[in-house]
């Protein structure tokens, strides 16, 4: 994913396991904190777990998904 493509509302998938999120796991960016942005997963079960992802460095972790 590119820093373009990261904006709040934008739904992205997990390409590696983060935290305890799933490799594959969808989500929604739901905030952007300008150096990063926040990333709230669809788990079922799991109320909203969210992760950050440093726009410089962790942005390759996710793509979007459609």
């Amino acid at each position: 994913m590119t820093r373009d493509e990261a904006k709040v509302g934008t739904r992205v998938r997990a390409l590696v396991v983060v935290s305890d999120v799933p490799k594959g796991t969808a989500g929604v960016i739901d905030e952007d904190f300008g150096r990063g942005v926040m990333v709230a997963w669809d788990l079922p079960g799991r109320p909203l777990p969210r992760d950050d992802f440093d726009k410089e460095r962790e942005l390759h972790f996710l793509e979007r998904a459609e």
